[in-house]
């Protein structure tokens, strides 16, 4: 489902390209909030877009498009074996079993669905105190107070209550860099 065109070659893009091939940007509110920067795929202009939730991006100051079914938000390396916007395959009532749950003749048994594919989370990784303050912006000699000020300026960009409104995909993006900045702080805080 197309919700919008680059505006330099004309290429649409859809929800779910923009959510496998879209980088979330947190920034903070006075600076208008997160952002989008997806490449189009067509010429590679960086296109910076406004998440709306719902699988919804807008060009920074245009209104939300309406909102986009969950299938179509999924990136295609995510979805099952079925067609885009096909919906999975119910079971029919008015199959009828033969004895011991064996089809009954003239019915094939049903194919079983296809698990979705997931995407494992990455690896915890091994944070050393060089990565921590570069991580939180801090010098080698910073001391408590500014590790803590640091910690708390860094985090109000991606903590889960500041995010709440956006896409799943996003909110598990936000908390997957919370917990890393979270990690950082107790390495340098102890």
């Amino acid at each position: 489902m197309e919700i919008g065109l680059c505006p330099r070659c004309g290429t649409p893009y859809t929800s779910s390209e923009i959510t496998g091939f879209g980088i979330l940007r947190a920034r903070h509110a006075r600076q208008g909030g997160p952002r989008v920067e997806y490449d189009c795929q067509g010429c590679g202009t960086l296109i910076r877009l406004v998440p709306h939730g719902e699988g919804r991006y807008a060009l920074p100051g245009e209104p939300p498009p309406a909102a986009v079914p969950q299938a179509a938000r999924m990136p295609p390396w995510m979805r099952s074996g079925q067609a885009a916007g096909k919906p999975p395959r119910q079971a029919d009532d008015k199959e009828s079993s033969g004895p011991k749950g064996r089809p009954a003749a003239g019915n094939p048994a049903p194919e079983p669905e296809p698990e979705p594919l997931r995407v494992p989370p990455p690896e915890e990784e091994v944070l050393t105190a060089a990565d921590a303050l570069a991580l939180l912006g801090l010098a080698p000699a910073a001391d408590a107070k500014a590790i803590e000020r640091a910690f708390r300026e860094r985090s109000l960009t991606c903590h889960p209550d500041k995010v709440a409104h956006l896409d799943r995909e996003f909110q598990e993006l936000a908390e997957r860099k919370f917990r890393r900045l979270q990690r950082a702080y107790d390495l340098l805080s102890r």
